[in-house]
């Protein structure tokens, strides 16, 4: 699949979410052209998944006008959610009290005609929490955050993972609920405040 963006635009990392490319042997690669592939056909990344997990990769950030994700394997393969950009890295850790496994599940209970309940039909399960960044810079705020916030954040789904070093598969599409707060904490720095709801992990 290939995507012509009218001018070359950054990119750093790519991010897939619910997939079969490990059960098809599947390798996917990132590349780029100036020209839609006639001359120019750069790799920019490559990568094997190692499970139908969620995932997100990271790669030097390199800009074209062109972008081209590529397939290999020994069967085709299904993809909900590709996405090719610029990712968006917090400077500083969640606290503590961050619960990346709650969840709340939505459906309909089932009850007989004396009112015995007799179980509940699920539909899906909802995670949902509040994001507490302490002590950020306010330069970063405005020159990183603030940016990324008004062109996707407050109004599209985006794809968020709290700790791709240790969880590398608890990736959550997710979206905000349009508001965010920054009050001040210390000197040149504050908390930063949203919240955000999503499907749950399997």
């Amino acid at each position: 699949m290939t995507v012509d963006c009218g001018s070359a635009k950054s990119a750093d990392c790519l991010g897939i979410f619910n997939h079969d490319l490990f059960t098809g042997g599947c390798t996917v690669e990132v590349r780029g052209s100036t020209d839609n592939f006639a001359a120019s056909d750069v790799l920019v990344h490559s990568y094997t998944p190692s499970a139908n997990t969620p995932f997100i990769r990271d790669f030097t950030a390199v800009s074209y006008r062109y972008w081209r994700l590529r397939i290999t394997g020994s069967s085709a393969p299904t993809l909900t959610i590709v996405a090719i950009g610029a990712g968006l890295e917090f400077p500083v850790r969640l606290p503590y009290g961050f619960d990346p496994l709650s969840r709340k599940a939505f459906g309909q209970m089932n009850i007989s005609e004396e009112g015995l309940p007799l179980g509940k039909s699920t539909m899906f399960e909802q995670w949902a929490q509040q994001l507490n960044f302490q002590h950020v810079e306010n330069t970063w705020l405005r020159a990183t955050f603030l940016p990324a916030w008004k062109a996707h954040l407050r109004d599209k789904p985006f794809l968020f993972a709290f700790d791709l070093s240790n969880y590398a598969g608890e990736i959550y599409l997710v979206a905000s609920d349009g508001d965010y707060k920054s009050p001040t904490s210390l000197p040149l720095r504050s908390n930063l405040q949203f919240s955000i709801k999503g499907i749950a992990l399997p």
